[in-house]
């Protein structure tokens, strides 16, 4: 069932006409020209990594930003294999918000594949009282309309171009920001990296929230699962981990063999735009900060 017609409401219908009209007013009908890969006759996959949206109903301005980027993105030389949300997508968790969410990235988003990470927001933190299963079954129902894939839980695996791609995600509300991770979560994870790092090929995982000491030695990301998180990703060669949820400038840390890679806020007030455009080469893999409103290279 469709994400925008299973709900027949007119609240639904009259916000789309103004998000139309605001889009309309606000987005630039010329575009600039198109930007290309390091070397786009030896990339093997190319995606775009961008997270906290805090897609929030009624605040307009985001939605304007959030197409403006995805506009950018659509006119990569190379068209984008994925486009990975990595959390704290929606502000509160409601339906409304993904609602507008999944209106701009259907308008605007043309990358093959779209991976959608759950951040503390997602699973309505500030609102204790819902069940965990309540959240995550929105979150899923909005991936699972947008991408006709089907998931029951925070956590998933996928292919893209040959190379793995995991999404690890919060499992239960907490009146904090730290997430929590089951012991069956992290089992999932070990037995995951160890099929796909065979061969020797890049494994990408993301968790909105960061490991603690990953980024800068005094922020708390994860939480109690920090450590075992850690000690399961270090075993591993070729693991680049992205996180975001701290709304900083990006910061690409080596430890234990893993590239951790934090990704600022896309749409926050201060440096609005920013994300990562990743590129795999059969020997490397190209980490280039991009500013996905403004069109421009960091």
């Amino acid at each position: 069932m469709d994400f925008l017609t299973s709900v027949n409401s007119v609240f639904m219908r009259i916000t789309g006409f103004i998000m139309s009209a605001v889009l309309f007013v606000f987005l630039p009908i010329h575009t600039k020209t198109t930007f290309e890969p390091a070397d786009g006759k030896a990339v093997t996959a190319q995606f775009a990594v961008v997270s906290d949206l805090h897609m929030k109903t009624f605040a307009f301005g985001r939605f304007v930003r959030l197409a403006r980027a995805m506009k950018d993105m659509g006119k990569a030389e190379h068209k984008e294999n994925a486009l990975v949300l990595l959390g704290d997508n929606t502000d509160l968790g409601w339906y409304s918000d993904y609602f507008m969410l999944y209106s701009i990235l259907s308008m605007y988003n043309k990358a093959e594949k779209t991976l959608v990470a759950m951040g503390n927001h997602d699973l309505n933190w500030n609102n204790i009282g819902l069940e965990a299963k309540a959240s995550i079954g929105l979150s899923n129902y909005f991936l699972r309309s947008y991408n006709n894939t089907a998931n029951d839980k925070p956590y998933y695996q996928t292919k893209i171009k040959g190379y793995t791609f995991i999404i690890l995600g919060d499992e239960k509300p907490m009146p904090d920001t730290t997430a929590t991770i089951s012991q069956a979560q992290l089992n999932w994870l070990n037995q995951a990296l160890k099929a796909s790092a065979v061969g020797g090929k890049p494994v990408f995982v993301f968790l909105h929230q960061p490991l603690e000491h990953s980024c800068e030695p005094s922020l708390i990301g994860v939480g109690a699962q920090s450590e075992a998180i850690r000690a399961i990703v270090e075993k591993y060669k070729n693991v680049f981990m992205f996180n975001g949820h701290l709304h900083t400038k990006q910061v690409v840390t080596s430890i234990g063999g893993v590239t951790y890679v934090n990704v600022p806020s896309l749409l926050s007030s201060g440096t609005p735009g920013i994300g990562y455009q990743v590129e795999v080469y059969a020997n490397k893999v190209l980490l280039r900060t991009r500013n996905f409103i403004k069109g421009e290279w960091i």
